[in-house]
């Protein structure tokens, strides 16, 4: 189902949880859908919401680090030391997706958008 969405420019999302009393299940099966690539999932329950945006949200600290990486190599090219680790083209791209799906995210969430520093 991914790749049939991802080949015609489309995001694919999960479908609902039937049982709203059970969080831990929730957010394992909204995990999965995440690591298939899953863009979301519907929620049924107001519960569902934050487990939504918990899964399918960029991490906070993953976000603030791949800034730092943009700032330090601003078009992508050469490579930096970030705390010690390596920087390269690759990991400039990857920061560069987180970026840019927190920058989607905080249009959205403002309190995220504050704690991306966005």
């Amino acid at each position: 189902m991914v790749d049939a969405a991802v080949a015609h420019g489309l995001r694919s999302f999960y479908g609902p949880f039937g049982d709203l009393k059970d969080e831990a299940a929730c957010e394992a099966q909204f995990r999965n859908a995440f690591l298939m690539g899953c863009s979301g999932a519907w929620s049924l329950a107001p519960n569902q919401i934050a487990i939504a945006k918990r899964v399918f949200s960029p991490d906070v600290k993953e976000v603030l680090f791949a800034k730092r990486i943009l700032e330090a190599m601003p078009d992508g090219s050469g490579v930096a030391t970030i705390d010690g680790k390596m920087q390269d083209d690759a990991t400039w791209k990857q920061a560069r997706v987180i970026v840019d799906l927190a920058q989607l995210v905080a249009r959205r969430d403002p309190d995220l958008a504050a704690a991306y520093g966005l």
